[in-house]
């Protein structure tokens, strides 16, 4: 069984406490109950992935008066910390000589900056967009959507890696997909929606290290 040699996060849920950016926003701008309406119509099969991010961006900017700024939403998102075992397990993953990518299905303002901090090989995320004055565009770029495996194999590919030399990090039923890309699932608390699909369950960012290098 060949060794690792990449190892890929999930953001939200793992790298960071809240369980989701997007939810995360939808609680700071007062519209929660608006987003559970959406998301049911793209879980009934009724709007597409994009269409969902359209209508949920939609409600930010009605939320907002019309108008949210690019560094409005970063500010909220820049209150949202990585967790502090983080930082130590790649520091260990890269004392093994690993590379570490995230895919995340959040978003890029947050997934940038945890990249940045944790020192990331690669990562990807969705994209809001703005307009020229930083002002946010209703939709955006669904660079990662609801399935990840094809992300999480361009990127091994990037960083000149095979599938049966990958790890992914998950927490959630969104990662199930590129944990059966992978040769080693990690399910990081995940309350069971990973059952039959995570290979490992770990209670702690600081235990991926160890069950990376103990695999095979």
């Amino acid at each position: 069984m060949p060794a690792i040699r990449l190892v890929v996060f999930d953001v939200d849920g793992v790298l960071v406490p809240i369980k989701s950016s997007w939810g995360y926003i939808h609680r700071r701008l007062g519209v929660e109950r608006e987003a559970r309406e959406v998301m049911r119509l793209f879980e009934e099969g009724r709007i597409d992935y994009l269409e969902w991010m359209r209508l949920d961006t939609m409600l930010w900017v009605r939320a907002s008066g019309g108008r949210l700024h690019r560094d409005e939403l970063r500010r909220l998102l820049d209150e949202v910390p990585v967790r502090p075992e983080a930082y130590e397990a790649v520091r260990r993953l890269r004392r093994m000589r690993l590379r570490v990518a995230l895919v995340s299905s959040g978003i890029d303002l947050l997934v940038r900056r945890v990249a940045y901090e944790l020192g990331a090989d690669a990562w990807a995320s969705n994209r809001l967009l703005f307009d020229k004055n930083g002002y946010l565009v209703p939709g955006g770029s669904p660079l990662v959507g609801v399935d990840k495996a094809p992300v999480v194999a361009r990127i091994a590919g990037e960083l000149g890696v095979g599938l049966e030399e990958v790890a992914y990090v998950g927490d959630s039923r969104w990662d199930a997909s590129a944990m059966k890309a992978v040769a080693l699932p990690i399910a990081f608390n995940d309350g069971g929606e990973l059952d039959g699909v995570a290979k490992v369950r770990v209670s702690s960012l600081l235990d991926v290290p160890e069950v990376v290098r103990s695999h095979g």
